[in-house]
């Protein structure tokens, strides 16, 4: 005849495992911190648009006044610029606007970002 050893659960105390509250509980938190970093996450992704708009910006108000040095007038178009180091960033839409013959306006925009577009003066050379 064989003995039997008694087995481990019978030792376990009754309240061992999570209740329902507790598993509620612990739900809530997780889906309290996830909206709270959607919302971070959110507004880091716009302003990266926001940055690439102004970058753009830079860059071409650079190629603008490359291209001014070498031929005494602004370009009037995206691609004329590209020979003079603007590389544009995918997504970015860049209008020229020449309100005289000495000076220019870029506009930049991009959706999704904290606002629709971006301004280059460059009587100014502000950003706006």
């Amino acid at each position: 005849m064989t003995l039997r050893k008694p087995s481990k659960q019978a030792s376990l105390p009754a309240d061992a495992g999570m209740t329902l509250l507790e598993l509620l509980v612990v739900v809530a938190v997780i889906g309290i911190l996830a909206a709270i970093a959607i919302q971070q996450v959110s507004l880091y992704r716009a302003r990266a648009v926001d940055a690439s708009m102004r970058s753009d910006l830079k860059n071409a108000a650079l190629a603008m006044e490359n291209y001014y040095g070498e031929l005494l007038a602004y370009p009037s178009t995206e691609a004329s610029i590209t020979l003079y180091g603007y590389r544009k960033t995918s997504g970015v839409t860049m209008t020229i606007t020449l309100p005289t013959p000495s000076s220019f306006t870029l506009t930049a925009a991009r959706a999704s970002g904290s606002q629709v577009s971006f301004t280059y003066d460059s009587t100014t050379g502000l950003i706006n």
